[in-house]
């Protein structure tokens, strides 16, 4: 259960793509169905049922429209309809669906008895009547469904985002009723079939039932979460009171079941009590906002208040029309349907709120409107006027050089232009982002600025000021704090704040030591919001309800949080959501490193303990790397780092983009010990940042080069390979910028891939990029890399004799049928073997990737 469980919260944004995907379509095949298949018969009068007996009733034409087709074929008001199409009239639901087979145009027999006893057989040219109610309704379903899907995949784990999205989901489910049939006999259909037709009414009672508890409900948290909705009795009767009203649509069942005509009626009093609780919680969701909207001050936060408040006193105004004014001008629906098709407006119901999501950033869709939709329009431009170019220019060349070379000019220019496609697409991109999205693109770079900055700030002190100014002048952020752990009251304390005016704020360190030990195991940037304060600090969330924190970062080392960045909203008014909390994540892990190594720096003055505190950084430097070796299709991987010191400058990483696509990366940092290793870990965290998907080995190693060149010391440098492992195309990409060859083990022979490339920090200019070569090869079953810095060849003896390459290749030949663990330890137990009693002088690390 555990497993299934874990599963589900793994993958449930696809689990959620493949449930939108089948109700949308379920939404569509409901508007078809509205449109051409369940159209009701019309023959522009009404039937009203009168007892005649203590178990029967009798059916009377009235508003029989003058000059209508029931007028014109004789029939009267007050006359007694008896047969239609040989069925005796004991319903008027299933005579209903009796006339439904007649097709538009056609005729149906009648057998009308007069108020003085004659009868009358004539023939009634039937009318289809598209029914407006279920079209608006089953349309609208379809919008709440799209916008709940995108306001879901803005914040997955969003408590908000995922009722928005339930909402969206309990809309198409309560449209299930139109699938079945009005133009046939309906206990027919369930007849013939059973597990369907119950499937179908289950589905629909549960729509029906959850539908108004849930977007009332909704309302309450959607601006600023209610009191009254926290409470755990008003939690526990939103969850009874569609329960009970689901329990009531199911006691129907047997009536269906035996195909009783009381199933009419006493369906009709099952729609009648959800009508008076639909009327009951959207009036009080409406006076709901309407307060809310008088009780914000802010007038730039009641704009969207006021845009939802128009969207329900659209909705009351369109159902007192309907309700009211229609049947004045109408006299019926079937004899003048136009009055009432004014119900379509209601569809205007969802875009508004759609459009007061998407205009204000509400439930943290600022996100997905930028990646999703502005940036999809930008990609899409930029492929027009590449594709426009390549036309316009190869039209002109042809006429050029002739239309024989027409062929081999469009190859020739689609290749240059497919090369220079994704720099040109980036950098097209990042000028949107900067011209349209100015916050963003702002975060950005000061964020990296920040975190190429904070690993050259020495002391504690110096740390945290640089980390408050960043965040509030450069960010203009209006709450922020740090907490640090206390490892002896076992909390975090207040340290550093801007706005706040509780200087007391203090958070159980165990309790969100344990909530991100959790969320890390289903998500790569976990977050603190809002809406899991109450359950995680009980009546201490209240402080930082109160101080206006909207998230919470983690400060983890080693696995280990050792504090909390604490954030109120952005300048722009929004919560930082998506790429905000990726940027934030980056700048964390290297806060937490400096603030670690300045403790570290403090301890080895204050105690004059280097030994100890070198041995922590080893800690630290390990905790850095992969905890864990992530799952990829296909791929066995093993990695492993050894310093020549407590600390080195040795560094790999393992980069997992999807469960298709993984980077790996292998550095040596020039030098070794303490220095070194803060070089290591700020590479680290650059790489992390640019190693994204899209991007390839060779543009993350330009860009980062370009960070990392002004920040070197003088003679200072790095070598590394990047390497982009495609188990999905089984292609690698792979770029050495001044490191050893990669090692590759295929057809039963090791050899050694050599690529060119010069260190990381020798240019900045173009002599680094120029001289950088990316390789790119089929990878197939069988093959071994390695990946590894010259700690392990140049290993030495007690004889000053070098380990050395055919050493290596000799291992590789012998083992390749082992996997890439047992591998590992094999060239562990024969470099500890060669190597005897002497010293190990240099750092060694070494990746390895098989492919299965």
């Amino acid at each position: 259960m555990k497993r299934i469980k874990a599963y589900i919260i793994k993958h449930k944004v696809s689990i959620v793509k493949l449930i939108t995907i089948f109700l949308a379509l379920i939404a569509l095949a409901n508007i078809y169905i509205t449109l051409k298949v369940n159209v009701i018969s019309n023959d522009e009068c009404l039937w009203l049922g009168e007892k005649v007996s203590a178990d029967s009733v009798a059916y009377f034409f009235r508003s029989v429209k003058v000059d209508g087709v029931a007028w014109q074929a004789g029939i009267r008001d007050g006359d007694q309809l008896l047969k239609i199409n040989d069925y005796v009239v004991r319903n008027d639901l299933v005579a209903q669906s009796v006339l439904n087979l007649v097709e538009d145009g056609k005729y149906a027999d009648y057998l009308v008895k007069k108020p003085d006893g004659t009868l009358l057989q004539t023939k009634v040219k039937i009318k289809k009547l598209i029914a407006f109610g279920a079209l608006t309704f089953n349309i609208s379903a379809l919008f709440w469904l799209v916008i709940g899907f995108l306001v879901f995949i803005a914040k997955p784990d969003g408590k908000q985002q995922k009722l928005f999205f339930l909402i969206g989901v309990f809309f198409v489910f309560s449209t299930f009723f139109n699938l079945f049939p009005q133009t046939t006999n309906l206990f027919e259909f369930i007849s013939q079939h059973q597990i369907l037709s119950l499937f179908i009414y289950i589905i629909a009672s549960i729509g029906v039932s959850a539908l108004p508890f849930a977007f009332l409900y909704f309302i309450w948290i959607f601006f600023k979460p209610l009191k009254i909705a926290q409470k755990k009795w008003i939690k526990v009767l939103f969850v009874v009171l569609p329960c009970l009203a689901f329990i009531d649509s199911m006691s129907l069942l047997p009536d269906i079941y035996r195909m009783s005509p009381d199933f009419f009626m006493q369906s009709r009093k099952f729609q009648y009590l959800m009508g008076i609780i639909n009327t009951i919680t959207y009036s009080i969701a409406g006076i709901t906002l309407i307060v809310i909207y008088f009780k914000e001050k802010d007038k730039q936060a009641r704009k969207p208040i006021l845009l939802i408040i128009l969207s329900f006193a659209l909705a009351f105004a369109i159902q007192i029309y309907i309700s009211t004014i229609a049947p004045v001008l109408a006299d019926t629906i079937f004899n003048s349907p136009e009055y009432y098709a004014p119900v379509i407006l209601l569809i205007l119901v969802p875009i508004i709120f759609a459009y007061a999501i998407f205009k204000y950033h509400l439930l943290d869709m600022s996100t997905v409107v930028m990646n999703t939709i502005f940036y999809s329009i930008a990609t899409a431009t930029v492929v027009a006027i590449y594709f426009l170019s390549v036309y316009g220019l190869g039209h002109s060349l042809s006429n050029l050089f002739g239309a024989e070379s027409q062929g081999i000019i469009a190859i020739i220019l689609f290749t240059i232009f497919a090369i220079r496609f994704q720099s040109t697409k980036d950098k097209a991109l990042k000028i949107i982002t900067q011209k349209f999205y100015p916050e963003e693109f702002a975060y950005q770079n000061v964020l990296v600025k920040f975190s190429n900055e904070i690993p050259t700030v020495v002391g504690k002190e110096n740390i945290l000021n640089l980390t408050l100014k960043t965040f509030v002048d450069s960010l203009r952020i209006k709450k922020f704090a740090i907490l640090l752990d206390d490892s002896k009251s076992k909390s975090l304390k207040l340290i550093k704040q801007f706005g706040f005016t509780n200087k007391d704020c203090e958070l159980n360190l165990t309790s969100v030591q344990k909530y991100f030990e959790e969320k890390q195991l289903v998500s790569a940037y976990p977050e603190l919001s809002r809406e899991d304060f109450e359950k995680l600090f009980g009546e201490k969330a209240n402080v930082l309800i109160e101080e206006e924190i909207y998230t919470i970062i983690p400060l983890i080392v080693k696995s280990k949080v050792v504090g909390v960045l604490l954030f109120g909203l952005k300048y722009s008014g929004s919560q930082f959501s998506g790429k905000d909390i990726e940027l934030l994540y980056a700048a964390a892990n290297q806060l937490a490193i400096a603030i670690e190594n300045a403790r570290l720096y403090q301890s080895e003055v204050e105690k004059q303990k280097i030994e100890h505190d070198l041995e922590l950084a080893r800690n630290i430097q390990k905790g850095l790397l992969p905890a864990c070796v992530p799952e990829l299709n296909g791929l066995d991987i093993c990695g492993e780092m050894i310093p020549a010191m407590h600390v080195g400058g040795d560094y790999y990483d393992l980069i997992s983009i999807d469960n298709k696509r993984i980077f790996i990366a292998v550095g040596d940092v020039s030098g070794k010990g303490l220095s070194a290793s803060l070089y290591m870990t700020k590479l680290q965290t650059i790489i992390k940042l640019y190693c994204k998907e899209g991007s390839s080995p060779k543009e993350i190693l330009v860009d980062t080069n370009k960070l990392i060149y002004e920040s070197l010391e003088p003679g200072a440098f790095i070598t590394m390979t990047l390497a982009l492992f495609d188990t999905e195309r089984m292609k690698v990409k792979f770029c050495r910028a001044g490191h050893l060859p990669v090692l590759l083990f295929e057809n039963n022979r090791a050899k050694f891939l050599r690529s060119k490339g010069i260190a990381l920090g020798l240019d900045g200019g173009s002599l680094f990029e120029n001289n950088l070569e990316e390789l790119e090869m089929d990878i197939k079953s069988g093959q071994v890399y390695s990946f590894f810095t010259d700690g392990i060849t140049e290993t030495m003896n007690d004889k000053n004799d070098l380990f050395g390459e055919e050493r290596l290749l000799k291992i590789f030949n012998n083992n390749s049928h082992l996997n890439s663990a047992d591998i590992m330890n094999k060239i562990d137990s024969e470099i500890q073997l060669f190597r005897n009693n002497a010293e190990q002088h240099d750092d060694m690390t070494m990746v390895i990737v098989k492919v299965k």
